[in-house]
Order: C-alpha cells, then sequence, then structure tokens
C-alpha cells in the first residue's frame, strides 16, 4: 500500500491533533472513518476508495502515535492484521528494512459519533479556491492565538475574519466569491479547526462551502480516492 495515501487518510481526520480516537472500518476496498472533535463543533465522514486492505472494524486510540509509527517506514508498504481468537489486536506494517506493529484499541473506548438530525437548508454558498485556502491559513497563522472567525455579509458578498470582535481587535479579512448569499448576520466559528481542514485538503483546488444562518456549515472535498465531509457547528464569542 501506498503509505503517502494512508498518511492523508489520517491528516484528513486527525486535523493537527484535533481528533486522536476513532473507528476505522474496511470492506477491502474501502477505508472510512467518521469523526468528532472533542468540543463536539466538528463532525465528519472520511471515504478512501479505491484500495486492496484487509476486511476490519477496530479501534484507533492514539492515531498521533500511528502516525508517527508510520513516518519510520517507507512510502511502499504491507498493511496486514495480526488477530487472536479471530479478533484484531493490531495493524502490522512493513517494508523491505523495518516493521510496526500498532495495537488497536477496543471499539467501545472510542467516541461517538453521533448521527446528524434535522439539518437545516443551507442558503449561502462560498467558492473555496486554492488562493482562498492559502490565505485562511496564512492569516490564522499571523494571529496563532485566535481562536474563532466570522462569516460577514457585506455588500451583498461575504468575507472571513480572523479575530472578529465587536472591540477593537487584531484582525485579518478575506474577501471571499460568493454564490447565493443569504445570510444577514455574523456568524462564528472554531478558526483553529477550520484551518486545519483546509490544511487536510490543500490538494483540493475547488470546493463550496455552504452555510446556514441557523449556525451550521458544511464542506466536502473530493480528491483522488478520497470524499471527505466536514460539518462546523458556530460559536458562541
Amino acid at each position: 500500500m501506498n503509505k503517502i495515501v494512508l498518511d492523508a487518510f489520517i491528516q484528513k481526520y486527525n486535523l493537527g491533533g484535533q481528533v486522536n480516537s476513532v473507528k476505522w472500518d474496511s470492506d477491502g476496498t474501502t477505508l472510512s472513518t467518521r469523526f468528532i472533535s472533542p468540543d463536539k463543533s466538528l463532525l465528519g465522514e472520511l471515504t478512501l476508495s479505491k484500495q486492496t486492505l484487509p476486511e476490519f472494524e477496530v479501534g484507533v486510540y492514539d492515531t498521533p502515535l500511528l502516525f508517527k509509527m508510520l513516518g519510520t517506514l517507507a512510502d511502499t508498504v504491507d498493511f496486514t492484521l495480526t488477530k487472536v481468537d479471530n479478533t484484531p489486536v493490531a495493524f502490522h506494517f512493513t517494508d523491505s528494512v523495518m516493521s510496526a506493529d500498532y495495537v488497536l484499541a477496543a471499539i467501545g473506548v472510542i467516541p461517538d459519533v453521533p448521527e446528524l438530525k434535522n439539518v437545516p437548508e443551507f442558503n449561502t454558498l462560498v467558492n473555496i479556491d486554492s488562493q482562498f485556502i492559502s490565505s485562511f491559513i496564512r492569516g490564522k497563522g499571523a494571529l496563532a492565538d485566535v481562536e474563532t472567525f466570522a462569516i460577514n455579509p457585506i455588500g451583498g458578498g461575504l468575507e472571513f475574519v480572523i479575530g472578529y470582535s465587536d472591540i477593537n481587535s487584531n484582525r485579518i479579512s478575506i474577501k471571499t466569491q460568493s454564490g447565493a448569499v443569504a445570510l444577514t448576520k455574523s456568524i462564528v466559528f472554531n478558526a483553529n479547526l477550520f484551518k486545519e481542514v483546509l490544511n487536510a485538503n490543500k490538494e483540493c483546488s475547488q470546493a463550496t462551502l455552504q452555510i446556514s444562518d441557523k449556525g451550521l456549515a458544511y464542506i466536502e472535498f473530493n480528491v483522488d480516492d478520497f470524499n471527505v465531509k466536514y460539518w462546523l457547528v458556530s460559536q458562541q464569542v
């Protein structure tokens, strides 16, 4: 298996260390997971298709450790399961020189990811391209301690404001190419999580961020054999 692809799978849900414990599911050709941030402000679904894998349903408790262990191996690895009494207990990875065994967790210790219910209509659309992704990541990097950003309706369009506040504050604003705009007030989201979402999918040159004035945003990325969906819940300033 191409280890770089597996690394990308991890990065798209781990989000820079924001989400560490998940369940991995494989039907032999598709690897998938559902995940939720500890503060429950982000929920996601990720699939990687067209793979050759063992079949399993397992718990991955310490994703950063798994990522570090994979980092010791070559770019092409054999990926198998170690089983005891037909129960998976470890991932086993080998290259031409090294091997790594990652111990799996019981499904019961992995946080439950709720099903989305009563999803509101998304009535505002924002075109997300490579320029926007780069601009937001650089802006958030400059304001590293800022925890939120706002999406503001302005002049028939939208702007993203990192460091938004009702009082005078350090802030960086990014104007966007918007589709339909029905937003009538500012909505605030977690800036750290959104930056990590963009960073984990920066190879995708085009996506659409959908926003509901009820305080929910949704973005989906499709690139190569990956499909990943993220829902973000608005924050209180």
